[in-house]
């Protein structure tokens, strides 16, 4: 990502007050978003390219964790925070095993603290995207070296069939590892 472009974050809390005071931290190092609910949120996801999201666990109609489960399946390269207020074990387990969390972490925050944790986020956001970028750059790659041996069939069938049957193999792994993105 060029040094001149701002990470996009969205902050989602049924608190007005929260959602104010974290734009208004975090405005200078990053593109901010914010929603007051679930549903608000993943409007916002369909309009704009988010990087991280980080969402109350406790709001009306819908959780965080339960955003945090459709963001997952919608969105799956935004990086996921929850945070929350209260000690909710469960609601923490939750939030590890069905939204695929990045970090769940507890009010208060240190605003020092919670600005090096989504620039961590963010970092782990270009990771995903460059991992995803090089296994479709292989995948392209593995298509062309597949249809140059096709071309190729006449010289030698033996090391064609060799090469196809390895080159499906790998090609087969790059989709399983696209899909577990």
């Amino acid at each position: 990502m060029p040094a001149t472009t701002k990470h996009a974050i969205l902050i989602v809390d049924d608190e007005p007050d929260v959602l104010f005071s974290l734009a208004a931290l975090l405005r200078r190092d990053f593109q901010v978003y914010t929603a007051a609910s679930g549903s608000e949120a993943l409007e916002v996801m369909a309009e704009h390219p988010v990087h991280v999201i980080m969402t109350d666990q406790r709001m009306p109609a819908m959780t965080g964790v339960e955003l945090m489960q459709r963001v997952c399946a919608e969105y799956p390269q935004a990086v996921r925070i929850v945070f929350t207020g209260y000690a909710d074990t469960r609601a923490v387990v939750d939030a590890i095993n069905s939204g695929d969390l990045y970090r769940y972490i507890t009010k208060p925050w240190d605003p020092d603290d919670l600005v090096d944790l989504l620039r961590d986020a963010a970092s782990q956001h270009d990771a995903m995207a460059a991992k995803v970028e090089l296994l479709n750059e292989l995948g392209s790659y593995f298509e062309d070296a597949l249809r140059v041996t096709n071309d190729a069939a006449a010289r030698d069938s033996e090391f064609l069939q060799e090469f196809q049957a390895r080159t499906l193999k790998l090609r087969r792994q790059l989709e399983l590892i696209g899909e577990a993105q």
